[in-house]
């Protein structure tokens, strides 16, 4: 009799522990709206004159980049920008959060692997071995597209800053 009540016992303890468990996720995980910023967003890019905003010169051609916000304000990016050489630039990983109605602050750094020298043709600068960081404002266009705007910075791997630029970028949802 007493071994019925223990198992018992145990199978309802048992259960309320699911059941607190799942009611956890549902809180900690609400459903995504179709306005948010969060899942993957197809970006198309393109670099620009940080004082003029206007193309830069020689024009560089778009890339494209994805870019993946989570819940929690992380992020991962990977790019498509033909600058870099075969494996030069890993994915990049940020934060974001929201600073206002439909706009969005977002930060993400990348590594550079090695160094190389400039080449004008392939519209490539030189790059050397550190990091890549991205600071950008994002502003929803709806549901399912943005704009942003972004500061570029790359650094060595002492952190010295060598290089600065800007971008702007358009965004569709996947």
């Amino acid at each position: 009799m007493r071994t019925n009540v223990l198992k018992v016992l145990s199978v309802l303890v048992l259960a309320g522990s699911a059941a607190l468990l799942f009611e956890h996720s549902a809180v900690a995980f609400p459903a995504v709206g179709p306005g948010e910023l969060l899942g993957t967003w197809n970006v198309t890019v393109s670099l620009v004159d940080c004082q003029s905003g206007d193309p830069l010169s020689p024009p560089s051609p778009p890339f494209s980049s994805l870019l993946t916000f989570n819940l929690g304000g992380t992020m991962a990016e990977d790019t498509t920008n033909p600058a870099f050489g075969p494996g030069q630039r890993g994915a990049g990983q940020g934060v974001w959060e929201i600073k206002g109605r439909e706009t969005y602050d977002a930060k993400s750094t990348a590594f550079i692997n090695y160094t190389t020298a400039p080449n004008p043709a392939a519209h490539n600068p030189g790059f050397e071995a550190g990091q890549q960081t991205i600071t950008q404002t994002i502003i929803k266009d709806g549901p399912n597209k943005w704009h942003s705007t972004a500061s570029i910075e790359f650094t060595d791997v002492n952190s010295t800053v060598y290089r600065q630029g800007c971008a702007v970028a358009t965004a569709k949802r996947l």
